[in-house]
């Protein structure tokens, strides 16, 4: 089980079952920073097991930090604090992608941390990524009147995407407008909590997919979120 939720969490590290003279147990071998609450340090992840309440030991072995879990207990309590929250957020990320591939829309993923994700729309195409999903939420204007090949036009769409998500996800939402270049795409960018991002999927699969693309269509009734601006000057 440590293994699979280790796994599933997206931390960098293996899990091994040893034994010594008080018996089995089970080391959780981490080769990365990557989705810890603490530095690699054995102080530091000491100090977090602690305020955790997880009874677990530490140590460096062969360049790798060492966790030492002796009971199922404490196994149970380790993944709850420290794997789960990434192991949710993995399970809407997963669930958001592929509702919004059905509609031909594959953003960057990434978490800042447990509770957050944002979403990397990346084209060429004068953002026409965003365009498509403000249009697969019922804004199919969201980029009227912009132009979307300059950096001004980049902006008022994004700002038009927020009050967009906002309307539709609830407050805190951020959007962001970045031009590209000659080796960069241009990119708009979605500051979600992984709540949020639970109601974007939510939403996105109550969505019907068109005809015409390859998907398998899902034929469910449409909710559609009315455009909230008047209008907007390029």
């Amino acid at each position: 089980m440590l293994a699979d939720a280790v796994e599933s969490a997206g931390v960098t590290g293996d899990v091994n079952r040893r034994r010594d003279d008080e018996g089995d147990f089970l080391e959780l071998r981490l080769m990365g920073s990557r989705r810890l609450p603490f530095a690699l340090t054995t102080e530091a992840a000491a100090a977090w097991l602690e305020a955790a309440g997880i009874d677990a030991t530490v140590d460096y072995r062969d360049v790798y930090l060492v966790i030492s879990l002796r009971d199922e207990r404490t196994v149970d309590r380790l993944v709850e604090r420290l794997l789960r929250p990434f192991m949710y957020a993995e399970s809407v990320c997963e669930r958001l992608g592929g509702a919004l591939a059905l509609h031909r829309l594959h953003p960057q993923v990434s978490f800042p941390d447990s509770g957050s994700l944002v979403l990397a729309l990346r084209d060429s195409e004068a953002l026409g990524a965003a365009v498509r999903l403000g249009a697969l939420l019922g804004a199919g204007d969201i980029g009227e009147g912009l132009k979307l090949h300059r950096p001004g036009g980049m902006r008022k769409l994004a700002a038009r995407m927020r009050l967009l998500l906002t309307g539709a996800l609830g407050r805190g939402v951020r959007v962001l407008a970045e031009p590209g270049c000659a080796h960069e795409q241009d990119e708009l960018s979605i500051h979600l909590t992984v709540e949020q991002g639970l109601r974007l999927a939510g939403r996105v699969e109550a969505e019907s997919v068109r005809v015409e693309q390859e998907e398998p269509p899902f034929p469910v009734e449409e909710s559609r979120i009315p455009p909230i601006w008047i209008s907007s000057d390029p």
